[in-house]
């Protein structure tokens, strides 16, 4: 066997062991630690080791607050903290104690017996407390808070979370009423907004303001609304004289304008002849042409400014012409700046800034109603957005007079305070997290705490890329340094190693950002002085790894013309991207055929090669726009390679929601001919054939309507199209989640719903898209006007995205954002966007020490301006940079850099491109240029070609096993129903008594009228009811009667509306192993209703036990475990997606929701008992 790919260890190195004590220091419980950690150095494992050493040192489960930065994160730690806690609570003596001992970097024989209980009753102590561990976003603890204390924050009690497609629809509205509102009351400054606003008008830069409505909102408050004061202050920001645009341009092209002295000058200038001056005296015979000051500055203007640029000339008359006194004195620039020159350059720079004070006073006429009609917005509903919930929970803890109090109460109560991901924590969220943990710094509270208080910080700026979202890298060392020197005993330890990258890429990451190359820190824009270079140290030293540098790929000769009806934003089959993203595709097909290796890590923690799957593969880019991401899942599949799809996707612009949106359109008016058309053709018709299906109904029909046509077809296979569109007809009084659902769950003649026609055609990545849209409708029936007609208008101008949750592979390529692929690893990366150079600044919002001020082009800008615009692209330069290196840093075994060429750069590529630096980082690491111009750093993987490498164990001798029979399979191997899980897996005997038979017979005729009526119409549902057991013969009129007056009960109960939906499954059968089973045990049961959206997955019971419950307490615990058990393998099914349970008691009728807590609770006792 190969030593290539025989099983390796890590070495035990000093950088190790070394890595290991800055791992136990960040994790002891007694001390405050701020913790740096490069990349995939674990800091979720030190995470979750120091909550676990907090709750061993017996600290209140509820006195403990995680902050992480999105709910997958705080998902994926507490999942693997109650995972530890669980897997303690049922460990023998032994095995407990070496977990213990190796979390504590003690001896286990220090633990006693009473410390092995405590560690077991932790997983039970964690369930019972009440709202659980509190591991969640900044905005979800913000929610928590604000309910806790509504009428101190002076929020509406029992607000809700306002979720962002429902905060842009607002938004819009609101941009609307203000626009409405400007023209009656403000129609010059909107006619000026909109001039400024170039082709969008108006709304181009009102769309700035909802992003920085805080810094708009506190400018306001600041100066009392008070149009003067605040123009003021615009003025003192830009350094703008008093006079607005038209006086200072009547004044200088009128009364100071030296129309004799011009006069007395252009014979010289003319005489000259000479560039400059024949420019300058062209200017001014234009100008003396004009009496009008505004006509005359533009004609006398383009003597002194560039047209291109509106920078100044260098020189405005030729040494000839300055022979002349008069024009030396007006024009001179070598021995002085000429008087002339002078006035107009002060009064060109006076003008710019009277223009932005101007354009500003306009943004803030329009721009302060919008925010004040969003607000209403908002509170009419009684929600609130996630800027809402800092900014309110920011001034309940450090701005209300009642602040002391509301932190009096939560001291004791939080005692130990830990934030992930610092570095993308804004400068509004510190405030919240100081407001909580600066007394703890200064031991105040600590009275009332029987426990130390602690906080834990663990970030790196390198990884900071959220600062669209107000992330500052500068404010995370800031507050390093601050906490150094203001907390006692303060730890701050680095994490440099890599526990997930070889040490090629590490080498190629390290050389990549050298200090040495920068002008100033490559990450931060002020780093404090003791910013050290970047380094990485690999814990897997012994396992070789490569980086490539490709070519980059030039455009192709022209083949043939695209043809005519190619999508205007689709690729040219010859232009450098799509040649690259072929080449991609071509390269992971090859990598995959070749049989090229990856390591992989077993449960001992030996790692061996094994061939390369497409599951291993990700691919980033920067951007999903410009052709290159759609041209790489294209070509992906082109190859026959497995895609995962888009993370991001608008769900409008998928076909299948299209398809849908068509469905409305032809109910509400059925003469649309193209929908029809679009309709036929789709996969709901399938009529595909023009020249049999549709031209014998469009061909020759004068002014006949297709579906005219259509309803007086003889043609046999025009009929199950045409019974469907009666349908979609019929159904449109309906609201728009009803409607679609019949449309999608309806069985067709051919006993297809509308859902397998769709999957059938599009595939199943159709089926998130139309879920959203499914979504959509379900939150649009509960408004103000939920009829057809309103839905398909909101949707036809919707652009909200949905987010796809992509970081398990499922054997499938994945394309996505380098945002997207935050946190996430794969062990082969690949990068082909990486030619383009920062985003330029364009026009925004500019904060001038705590005035706002909007900028349009750059050559309108003031100095200050200037500086402003000029910090922000420096801001963008190491964002730039730190975005590349969260790229790079997600590679564990190969990196891939590759691009396409562009044509208007020298090279191809920016200057300071990702390619710019990856590639001169490889010529400085010596890396080696092979034939096909790519540069490698690092040795070629070895290649599988038998199967005795995949397993390194092809020169074993034959196990023994091997030549005796199979036994038997035994009941261990067999599969559980969630209802015989509480039970000891032997056969179970029904009970003959009579009364136990009925309460059988009687339940299992609720759930068949359920399962039938729900999808009826309410009015049809009693006589359908009534027909059914009219056809049991052996009921009484009394069962009769009572059981239909029960399911008509739980029908038209409002809570069970959802429950009963269209979007609901009777009878869906389960079959999975889930998480935690023995091997050899997998569920099979059947759920008896099930409801999935977007967000969530939603379990229902029927329970028919009288008298019922009246809350969890009643309920049997084989209930619970039955429950948990369908969750625990739905869970798998649907990652991402919350999965609830309930159980609809039908005597009441209730609808009782499961809380998580008891859940786990239940399946662990279940999974022990197996």
């Amino acid at each position: 066997m190969s030593s290539e790919f025989g099983p390796r260890f890590p070495p035990e190195s000093d950088d190790f062991r070394r890595a290991v004590a800055a791992q136990a220091l960040a994790a002891d419980p007694l001390a405050s630690a701020w913790v740096s950690a490069n990349a995939g150095s674990g800091k979720t494992k030190v995470l979750i080791d120091r909550v676990a050493r907090l709750l061993l040192r017996k600290a209140a489960p509820d006195s403990i607050l995680c902050i992480t930065y999105t709910r997958a994160a705080a998902n994926e730690m507490m999942s693997r903290l109650f995972r530890r806690l669980g897997d303690w609570s049922v460990m023998e003596d032994d095995a407990l104690r070496d977990k213990l001992a190796e979390l504590e970097g003690r001896s286990k024989e220090e633990f006693t017996a009473e410390d092995l209980a405590h560690a077991r009753a932790l997983f039970a102590r964690a369930l019972e407390t009440p709202g659980g561990l509190r591991i969640e976003t900044i905005h979800a603890f913000c929610a928590r808070l604000l309910r806790r204390f509504p009428l101190e924050a002076g929020v509406a009690p029992g607000f809700r979370d306002l979720e962002e497609d429902e905060a842009a629809r607002l938004w819009k509205g609101a941009m609307d009423a203000a626009l409405l509102e400007a023209r009656k009351a403000a129609p010059d400054a909107l006619a000026g907004l909109a001039i400024e606003g170039g082709g969008n008008g108006a709304r181009a830069p009102l769309s700035h303001l909802r992003t920085q409505a805080e810094l708009l909102r506190a400018f306001a408050e600041a100066h009392g609304h008070d149009r003067e004061s605040m123009a003021l202050a615009l003025r003192r920001a830009l350094d703008a004289p008093d006079a607005n645009v038209e006086e200072l341009t009547r004044r200088a092209m009128g009364d100071d304008f030296p129309e004799t002295d011009l006069r007395a000058a252009l014979a010289s200038l003319r005489h000259c002849g000479k560039r400059d001056s024949a420019r300058t005296a062209n200017a001014i015979e234009a100008a003396l042409q004009e009496s009008d000051p505004q006509a005359r500055w533009a004609a006398y203007r383009n003597g002194f400014l560039s047209p291109s640029s509106s920078k100044p000339y260098k020189t405005f008359a030729n040494a000839e012409a300055l022979k002349d006194p008069l024009v030396d004195e007006l024009f001179a620039t070598r021995t002085g700046e000429g008087r002339e020159v002078s006035r107009v350059l002060t009064f060109d720079r006076d003008r710019k800034a009277a223009e932005a004070v101007e354009r500003n006073l306009f943004l803030l006429t329009v721009g302060l109603p919008l925010l004040s009609h969003f607000t209403a917005a908002k509170s009419r509903r009684a929600a609130l957005d996630f800027d809402d919930l800092i900014r309110s929970a920011r001034s309940l803890l450090t701005r209300s007079t009642l602040a002391d109090w509301v932190l009096y109460k939560l001291d004791g109560g939080i005692s130990h305070v830990l934030l992930d991901e610092a570095q993308d924590t804004s400068p509004d969220q510190w405030e919240v997290i100081g407001a909580l943990t600066d007394e703890f710094a200064a031991g105040a509270g600590a009275e009332r705490s029987q426990e130390p208080r602690t906080l834990f910080v663990v970030g790196d700026e390198k990884q900071s890329i959220y600062s669209f979202q107000g992330a500052a890298p500068e404010r995370f060392l800031s507050g390093r340094r601050h906490f150094s020197a203001h907390w006692p005993d303060a730890r701050t330890p680095d994490m440099e190693m890599s526990f997930r990258s070889s040490p090629q890429v590490l080498e190629f990451v390290d050389e990549v950002f050298n200090t040495d190359v920068f002008d100033g820190d490559p990450f931060a824009l002020d780093p404090p002085p003791e910013a050290d270079r970047v380094h990485h140290a690999a814990r897997r030293a012994n396992q070789s790894g490569r980086v490539e540098i490709w070519p980059l790929v030039e455009a192709g000769e022209a083949g043939e013309a695209d043809p005519w009806d190619a999508p205007v934003d689709a690729l040219s089959e010859s232009s450098p991207r799509a040649r690259l993203a072929r080449d991609v595709a071509r390269a992971v097909r090859a990598m995959i055929d070749a049989g090229e290796t990856v390591w992989a890590e077993d449960a001992q923690g030996r790692w061996r090669r094994r061939a390369v799957t497409p599951g291993d593969v990700l691919i980033l880019v920067r951007s999903r726009t410009g052709g290159l991401f759609d041209g790489l899942i294209l070509s992906l599949k082109q190859e026959g390679l497995p895609v995962a799809g888009a993370d991001r996707l608008v769900p409008t612009d998928h076909l299948g929601v299209q398809d849908c949106l068509n469905l409305i359109r032809f109910a509400l008016f059925p003469r649309d001919d193209l929908a029809l058309a679009e309709i036929l053709r789709g996969p709901f018709c399938g009529l595909v054939d023009d020249d049999q299906h549709l031209f014998p109904l469009a061909f020759d029909r004068g002014r006949h309507a297709l579906w005219a046509r259509l309803q007086a077809s003889d043609d046999a296979r025009h009929d199950a199209a045409r019974a469907f569109l009666e349908g979609l007809v019929s159904n449109r009084d309906l609201p728009p989640f009803e409607f679609l659902s019949r449309a999608l769950d309806t069985p067709g003649p051919g006993g297809e719903t509308g859902w397998q026609r769709l999957i059938a055609r599009l595939g199943p990545p159709v089926r998130d898209p139309v879920e959203a849209l499914l979504s959509r409708a379900l939150a649009h029936d509960t408004g103000d006007a939920a009829s057809l007609q309103t839905f398909l208008s909101a949707m036809e101008t919707d652009t909200t995205q949905i987010k796809r949750d992509l970081a398990e592979a499922d054997g499938a390529v994945r394309v996505m954002t380098v945002h997207g692929a935050k946190g996430l690893q794969a062990p082969v990366v690949i990068l082909p966007d990486t030619v383009a150079g920062p985003r330029p600044v364009k026009d925004g919002l500019f904060d001038l020490d705590g005035v706002p001020v909007w900028t349009t082009a750059r050559d309108r800008d003031t100095s200050a301006l200037e500086s402003a615009r000029q910090r922000a692209a420096d801001k963008d330069l190491r964002e730039h940079r730190r975005l590349l290196y969260v790229a790079l840093t997600r590679a564990q075994d190969r990196l891939v850099i590759a691009g396409a060429a562009l044509g208007n750069q020298s090279g191809g590529h920016h200057d300071a491109s990702w390619y710019a630096l990856c590639r001169s980082a490889a010529g400085r690491l010596g890396a080696e240029e092979q034939a096909s111009g790519i540069l490698a750093h690092g040795s070629s993987p070895p290649v599988l070609d038998t199967p005795g490498q995949i397993s390194g164990e092809a020169d074993a001798p034959a196990p023994v096993w091997l030549s005796r029979p199979a036994r038997v399979e035994g009941a261990a191997r067999r599969s559980l129903s969630p209802s015989e899980i509480g039970h000891d897996g032997g056969p179970v005997l029904a009970p003959g008594d009579a009364g136990r038979k009925w309460r059988l017979r009687r339940g299992r005729l609720i759930h068949e009228l359920l399962e039938r009526l729900a999808h009826l119409p309410a009015g049809s549902r009693s006589a359908a009811a009534r027909d059914y057991l009219a056809r049991q013969p052996d009921l009484e009129a009394g069962q009769r009667d009572e059981i239909a007056e029960t399911v008509r009960a739980t029908l038209a109960d409002p809570g069970m509306a959802r429950i009963f939906s269209p979007a609901g499954r009777s009878e869906v059968a389960i079959v999975g192993r889930g998480t935690g089973w023995p091997e050899g045990r997998f569920i099979n049961g059947r759920v008896d209703r099930l409801v999935v959206s977007n967000e969530e997955v939603l379990i229902a019971d029927i329970k028919t036990d009288r008298p019922a419950p009246d809350d969890e307490s009643g309920v049997e615990p084989a209930y619970f475990e039955q429950m948990a058990a369908y969750a625990n393998v739905l869970e798998s099914a649907w990652p991402g997606r919350e999965v609830r349970c309930a159980i609809v008691w039908t005597d009441g009728p209730r609808l009782m929701f499961l809380s998580p807590e008891r859940l786990l609770e239940a399946l662990n006792r279940a999974q022990s008992r197996l």
